[in-house]
């Protein structure tokens, strides 16, 4: 039956609505940089590579799996495959296919002389979680020890939105997150899986040193850290000491949800959280009275636009500004109503 599978009829043997399932799963994943366009032809590849093993017989495709035997696919098959709404030749497609096996997502083998043997490469994380037995979320103290690199890849994530960011930030952030968890752990939370107890949300709420404040009055980019830290340079935002009177404000330095996970609930929980954990740093710090934060990917300026933030000052050499809030309003929102008004499926991909 394989000889009946046609490439260029990809959408009549598997439906767009699941293959997006699959892009919209894997473009978010944290840890791999791949676009849209790339997440796109993977995963027709993965779905042509199916078929080829089970046969049209398991046509149209409703859910894949990891367990496919490698299969021939040539550069026009890839090309008719790819490129359904625009042009692109076999050249291009087996341009393609090499960028995909450089990001260790599948490899050549032998050739018959016309097509290729390719082995994909799938990890386990790209196969969606089943709706009906998806994980319950938890909200815990972040644990430097056993979190710090978990973490740390998730904020590279969310970080390659910044275009000023070096090609590789993990040990910057690793290093960052272990000097914030000695300065001040009480301000470090996480949301964690209930199945693995992994951390799948990050939050650090440190109230800023006096001699810091003048930052938040400046352009932010002068203030970003993790995502351009150089090893050798000073946080530009310094921790207060504990019980410090002329501490006045609190600096949002991360908030995230694992971008494929943000939905209502997983936002609620971590926003009811956010509440808990300042209330306690405002017994430290009693006359605190200000936030204030940077959003650098889009959705978390929108999350935080939407929670009654509002920009203050500008960047004018990047897109950058500071949000600002004050502490009492924040305390006093009603954030079940308000999280209703956003769009959890847009991701910004």
């Amino acid at each position: 039956m394989n000889d009946q599978i046609q490439p260029s009829n990809v959408e009549e043997w598997f439906p767009r609505d699941i293959q997006n399932k699959y892009i919209e799963h894997i473009v978010h994943q944290p840890g791999f940089k791949i676009t849209r366009r790339q997440a796109t032809y993977f995963v027709r590849l993965w779905g042509y590579g199916y078929l080829m093993h089970q046969g049209m017989a398991a046509a149209p495709i409703s859910t894949l799996n990891r367990q496919i035997s490698s299969f021939y696919c040539s550069h026009s098959d890839a090309a008719d495959l790819f490129y359904t709404e625009t042009s692109g030749t076999p050249r291009a497609a087996g341009q393609m296919i090499d960028k995909l096996a450089s990001k260790n997502l599948l490899r050549r083998g032998e050739a018959d002389g016309v097509a290729t043997r390719l082995s994909l490469n799938i990890p386990q994380s790209f196969e969606p979680t089943d709706p009906e037995v998806e994980d319950s979320f938890f909200t815990d103290a972040f644990d430097a020890r056993n979190d710090a690199t978990l973490v740390a890849s998730l904020l590279e994530d969310v970080y390659s939105y910044d275009p000023e960011r070096p090609e590789s930030m993990l040990y910057n952030i690793k290093k960052g997150l272990r000097q914030w968890a000695r300065k001040y752990p009480e301000g470090l939370r996480v949301l964690r899986r209930e199945s693995t107890g992994e951390p799948i949300g990050f939050s650090a709420f440190l109230p800023a040193h006096p001699d810091s404040e003048e930052k938040f009055d400046l352009a932010p980019s002068l203030s970003v850290h993790l995502s351009r830290l150089d090893v050798r340079d000073e946080d530009p935002i310094q921790v207060a000491t504990k019980g410090d009177p002329d501490c006045y404000a609190v600096f949002v330095r991360s908030w995230q949800i694992q971008l494929n996970l943000w939905t209502y609930e997983t936002a609620c929980t971590f926003i009811k959280d956010s509440h808990q954990t300042l209330q306690t740093i405002r017994e430290d710090f009693p006359n605190l009275s200000d936030i204030y934060t940077i959003a650098i990917h889009p959705l978390s300026e929108n999350f935080a636009l939407t929670l009654g933030f509002r920009a203050t000052k500008a960047d004018p050499n990047s897109s950058l500004r500071w949000l600002y809030m004050p502490l009492d309003r924040f305390l006093a929102l009603d954030y079940e109503d308000i999280l209703l008004n956003i769009d959890y499926n847009h991701r910004y991909g």
